[in-house]
């Protein structure tokens, strides 16, 4: 048997009725023993990632994206970051969709980071769902007595917070309804780097420590910096620094990581296709590598 899941953008009861509808005609049109033809709303869908495990799922019809042979995404609307998300999962696990374009849209949300690179061999992410508000509520005590709740498409640490309880969820939620918020693991930590890449090389890296007022390291939320050796980091962090630049097409990257301070694990906490170079810390280093990358680049170009 072949299984066909139809996705649509529906929000008003009238335009889901609608969906419902066409999917129907589908079945009636397709209608044997082969096909079968599931359909639901593409913010029904439920997203995962984990260090070692991935998925997007329907809570209540109880199945994942990558159970179908073929995935129809007939209407996503403003929610380009789902469709991204499910398109990369749906060729890491082969499963036929459509439309392909979907693939070059543009990479800029923590979700789409997530699923675009852990589909790429870079695994090393907090555990981070996404998606309808009760499911998120059913599955925070999975994560430990409390979490991170922050926005999707932020920045310089705003709208991200701790959270330990479903009632801060919903009330976050209430507050902020048209914000896409990821809920991820809490990592214990003392600091994080901001390793900058410029055209295929690893320009500078920066190490963040928070000034103890909340749980961000972030230097526009009071946090210190100081520039650290290239030398002094793992050579395997180094490595996937610039292999998830690459895989993100990025010639100028800011990538964030984590250490957890009760084992020291790494963690990639996003992939920044506009790290602050002309503000911020260190303007005038990274000003400089800004200019040895512009001029590389021609470089490179009058060879060719």
């Amino acid at each position: 048997m072949k299984k066909v899941l139809l996705i649509a953008r529906a929000k008003s009861p009238g335009s889901v009725q609608k969906a419902d509808l066409f999917a129907d005609k589908m079945r009636q049109l397709l209608g044997n023993e082969d096909i079968q033809i599931e359909n639901c709303e593409i913010t029904e869908l439920f997203f995962e990632v984990a260090k070692d495990k991935i998925g997007i799922y329907h809570p209540e019809k109880k199945f994942d994206v990558r159970d179908f042979d073929l995935v129809i995404m007939r209407h996503t609307g403003k929610c380009w970051v789902e469709a991204q998300a499910i398109a990369r999962y749906c060729e890491r696990f082969d499963v036929r969709y459509t439309d392909t374009y979907l693939d070059r849209l543009l990479l800029d949300s923590k979700l789409s980071n997530e699923f675009l690179l852990w589909c790429n061999g870079i695994t090393q992410w907090p555990w981070t769902m996404y998606g309808p508000v009760d499911e998120l509520v059913r599955r925070l005590p999975e994560l430990g007595d409390k979490a991170v709740f922050k926005d999707s498409n932020g920045s310089k640490g705003r709208l991200n917070f701790v959270v330990s309880t479903p009632d801060e969820i919903r009330a976050i939620v209430r507050q902020y309804p048209d914000v896409q918020f990821v809920l991820h693991e809490f990592i214990p930590n003392d600091s994080d780097l901001r390793i900058l890449i410029m055209n295929k090389h690893v320009s500078m890296i920066i190490r963040r420590t928070g000034d103890g007022s909340s749980h961000l390291n972030n230097t526009s939320q009071g946090g210190d910096a100081e520039l650290v050796s290239i030398s002094e980091v793992d050579s395997k962090i180094i490595d996937l620094s610039l292999k998830a630049a690459h895989v993100a097409k990025l010639q100028v990257a800011g990538v964030d990581v984590m250490f957890d301070a009760r084992n020291n694990d790494f963690y990639f906490l996003e992939i920044n296709n506009a790290p602050q170079i002309s503000s911020g810390t260190f303007t005038a280093e990274k000003s400089t590598s800004y200019a040895q990358m512009i001029q590389s680049l021609l470089e490179v170009e009058l060879v060719q």
